[in-house]
């Protein structure tokens, strides 16, 4: 800023001074012309005159005697020019009138008269004083300004920033671990506001994030423990009494809970692992009525119950093991509680490319207000049932993942002759499904968003609509 304030003085200056003795010099032009024409007695007093620019005039004679002035008793700065002849004298100095600077314009004309020059001075002084007197009020009020200014910016500032300092504040406080605390929105609706809301929901989807967690593992607890607990038991018994454990045994207890805990283990690792890093998933064209063909086949050999199909051709792009497995999950659990008949039937809806499996059970069904639930984790809707003769509750869970990388939906209604009726919709292949094309395998690793699927075939997503 003083930098700033120096050059502008110093352009002032100049410009000052270059104004003065541009009329300096249109003065001695003017009074030339009036000489030239009519000589001495056309020069009036009004042509003598002083003004802001003009110091003195001076009419002198080819020896330098003064003529006419603008001052009596005034004495010229320089001596006289043959006629036509013009000159301009700055910084020169004058003995006894202060310290000041004068420039002289000097203009030879022929007259009437004889030859005569006419000499304009500009004073520098009135210039110098003007400029030092900005100067002077620039180092008061600048100052003064510049405090003013940082004064104002600082409350300002400070006041604009209190929020972010309370979001700041708050947000330390939640980060020390409840979690259930909100951040306080201001009513100003800006940016800092649009924060706060944002953190918020930041701080909502943490909270619900670390909810399931603990949930998952409060429900994975309680899930190992009762096998762990009863071959723990077994082996306590045998030790203690120093008796073997017949094969009946390990046939009847001991090997379907090991066979429990370990499919729990791998159920609650897929499920991990696509919470951390998107579920692994090897993209090609499935040919899904084989799938749902090998499924029914498979359920027939082992249900007790009647089980009725209805397949139709049907080609998607996905992984034909996790496609087998969602299926298979589901299989299961309508296989649990159905009674006396199981239906594995799909449709496809060519305007909107999907396909649809329903499989359906004549169970006790599923209430409405548990119907959304069903997916979660460790969900069991039937407390009462033995947890040696049901599922691990991760099943539909893994369904829900499968699903949702393949860009799909899974869904459960009442199935209208009883019980309950499970429908994954999938998005048909891109290809033409009866052009029978072999398609690109590729390894596709989709992320948690369901947003993109790595290294896969062009033309693969994985969002979900």
């Amino acid at each position: 800023m003083a930098v700033a304030a120096a050059g502008m003085l110093l352009t002032m200056h100049r410009i000052l001074i270059r104004n003065a003795e541009s009329a300096g010099a249109t003065r001695a032009q003017q009074l030339a012309h009036a000489l030239e024409a009519d000589g001495l007695h056309a020069v009036t007093p009004l042509m003598l005159a002083r003004d802001p620019n003009v110091s003195d005039v001076v009419i002198i004679d080819a020896e330098g005697e003064v003529l006419k002035s603008s001052v009596v008793g005034v004495r010229p700065l320089l001596g006289s020019l043959r006629p036509g002849q013009t000159k301009v004298v700055r910084d020169i100095q004058v003995v006894g009138r202060y310290d000041y600077k004068y420039t002289v314009s000097a203009v030879g004309v022929q007259t009437t008269d004889g030859p005569l020059t006419v000499l304009v001075t500009t004073d520098q002084g009135p210039i110098t004083t003007s400029v030092l007197t900005v100067a002077f009020t620039i180092c008061l009020v600048f100052p003064a300004i510049i405090i003013a200014v940082a004064l104002l910016t600082y409350f300002l500032v400070g006041r604009a920033l209190r929020p972010v300092d309370t979001i700041r504040k708050q947000a330390d406080a939640i980060s020390g671990g409840d979690t259930s605390r909100r951040l306080t929105v201001p009513a100003t609706g800006d940016e800092i506001a649009e924060l706060a809301s944002t953190m918020n929901a930041m701080l909502e989807r943490i909270e619900h994030s670390r909810s399931r967690q603990l949930q998952f593992v409060n429900d994975a607890s309680h899930e190992l423990n009762s096998p762990l607990t009863t071959l723990v038991g077994l082996l306590d018994l045998s030790r203690a009494t120093g008796t073997p454990i017949d094969v009946d045994t390990v046939e009847t207890i001991m090997l379907p809970d090991a066979l429990r805990l370990k499919q729990l283990v791998e159920d609650m690792l897929v499920l991990a692992r696509a919470d951390e890093n998107g579920m692994t998933t090897r993209i090609q064209s499935v040919d899904l009525d084989d799938v749902v063909r090998a499924e029914v086949t498979r359920m027939r050999a082992l249900a007790p119950a009647t089980v009725s199909s209805e397949i139709v051709p049907a080609r998607v792009d996905g992984d034909p093991g996790q496609l087998t497995r969602a299926i298979r999950n589901i299989a299961d659990n309508a296989a649990r509680h159905t009674r006396n008949e199981l239906s594995l039937r799909m449709s496809r809806d060519d305007r909107e490319r999907t396909v649809a499996v329903t499989i359906a059970d004549d169970g006790p069904g599923i209430p409405d207000a548990e119907k959304a639930r069903v997916f979660d984790r460790f969900v069991r809707l039937d407390a009462a049932r033995d947890r040696g003769q049901g599922g691990s509750g991760l099943g539909l869970a893994i369904v829900t993942e499968i699903v949702r990388v393949h860009r799909g939906q899974v869904g459960v209604a009442d199935n209208p002759g009883g019980g309950a009726a499970f429908t994954i919709t999938l998005p048909l292949a891109t290809e033409d499904p009866d052009s029978g094309s072999e398609s690109v395998v590729a390894e596709a690793v989709w992320d948690d968003i369901g947003g993109s699927a790595a290294g896969g075939r062009p033309g693969t997503t994985g969002r979900i609509t």
